[in-house]
């Protein structure tokens, strides 16, 4: 895998660079994918890229999944040790989210 370089609202993956409308907050490898979490004022704020720094998928709307809508954002990400990918919200609430897609798994509340 490709090391990868965050400046600001770009990300460079290897030679590639993919540039965001918000300020990269951070970035986790997770197999192959590079899982960006941007500043965004809005929800849904976290994607996939994949080496060449193309987008592969924007994490799934909540409220498609959940009948209590997610009207915050993301402030925290973390790849666990099994490769899924866990996305906080500025609630406290937890989303596990399929790597292969961005669909969430499971829900459940950290405050």
């Amino acid at each position: 895998m490709s090391n990868f370089i965050v400046d600001q609202k770009a990300l460079f993956v290897g030679k590639n660079k993919i540039e965001f409308k918000y300020q990269i907050d951070n970035v986790k490898k997770c197999s192959n994918l590079y899982i960006v979490l941007v500043d965004e004022v809005g929800i849904n704020n976290v994607y996939a890229v994949n080496e060449e720094a193309k987008i592969v998928w924007k994490i799934e709307d909540s409220g498609s999944v959940y009948s209590v809508i997610n009207d915050v954002p993301y402030v925290g990400t973390r790849i666990t040790e099994a490769n899924q990918i866990v996305v906080t919200n500025f609630n406290g609430v937890t989303y596990t989210v399929n790597p292969i897609n961005g669909r969430i798994i499971s829900r459940r509340t950290t405050k």
